[in-house]
């Protein structure tokens, strides 16, 4: 028995809803789908899933949050089982299968990998694109991301996402870190999504800085030295390092923007952006 949550905001989720519809109702599985409009102003055709069977659609008028959406599905939710998926992803043809016929420890969480298209996409979406492709997806491993994963209902609700995080970014980080805590074991499994809601180079700039914004803030009260980019700044500082990373940033800000802007991004310089961004507000204390 199996609930499949999925958060949209703004996004075409016909397609995916319907593949994953075709999918569990192959199977012997009683199930339900829940999709959650987090306060979307273009709902496209997402309206007509309503007809399908075991489908519930659900329409804020007001954004919630990427935490508070997730914790509304599972209250919403009535089967033991609850499978998140992201709105933007299209899954492979044993998606469905690869979860639910699984042996499954009702201990772990299982999650599964998160790919990349294989062409180049627009030219104003490839930093998105590289960084996915080459950093994301191959990291994911060894991090837990809430793209798509599986959990028993009673172990959501003994945690569940911290909905004082505010902003994009990190609110599955600390679920991952406070599932941990109680002893909790994460499987990851092969059963790749693809991602397929690249943001534009800029709009990809401004949520990693969200992100990094939050990353400050949650590690001041929770710690995570398990995150690289924090290790990295704290030695960084131990050496007095910190303040010539910071310098750098500053003066080669704008020449690496207009690169991570450009048709051609450099992965690299993106590192060096992110680093220097996070020393900067980890030293100053400010956001901006």
């Amino acid at each position: 028995m199996i609930s499949i949550l999925i958060p949209s905001y703004n996004f075409d989720v016909t397609n995916l809803i319907e593949t994953i519809h075709k999918q569990i109702e192959l199977t012997t599985n009683k199930f339900e789908i829940i999709c959650a409009e987090d306060g979307s102003t273009q709902t496209f055709s997402n309206e007509k899933i309503k007809n399908l069977k075991n489908v519930t659609y659900i329409h804020l008028k007001k954004n919630i949050g990427r935490s508070k959406i997730r914790n509304l599905l599972a209250n919403t939710a009535k089967f033991k089982w609850l499978l998140f998926i992201d709105c933007d992803s299209e899954i492979n043809n044993n998606f469905i299968n690869n979860y639910i016929n699984k042996k499954i420890d009702e201990k772990k969480i299982y999650y599964g990998e998160t790919v990349y298209q294989k062409n180049k996409p627009e030219k104003d979406k490839i930093l998105h694109w590289k960084y996915g492709k080459n950093i994301e997806s191959k990291r994911k491993k060894d991090v837990f991301s809430s793209h798509h994963f599986l959990i028993q209902k009673k172990v959501f609700e003994s945690i569940k996402f911290n909905e004082e995080i505010k902003g994009y970014g990190h609110e599955d980080t600390i679920f991952w870190i406070d599932l941990k805590k109680k002893n909790y074991k994460f499987e990851f499994i092969k059963n790749p999504v693809k991602h397929i809601g690249l943001e534009t180079n800029q709009v990809f700039i401004k949520k990693t800085k969200e992100g990094l914004n939050n990353l400050y803030f949650l590690n001041k009260k929770y710690k995570l030295n398990n995150i690289l980019i924090i290790r990295i700044q704290k030695k960084l500082s131990n050496f007095l390092l910190d303040h010539l990373i910071i310098i750098t940033f500053q003066l080669t800000k704008k020449i690496i923007l207009n690169n991570l802007l450009s048709k051609k991004p450099n992965i690299k310089l993106f590192q060096f952006y992110k680093l220097g961004y996070y020393c900067k507000i980890t030293k100053n204390h400010q956001i901006n």
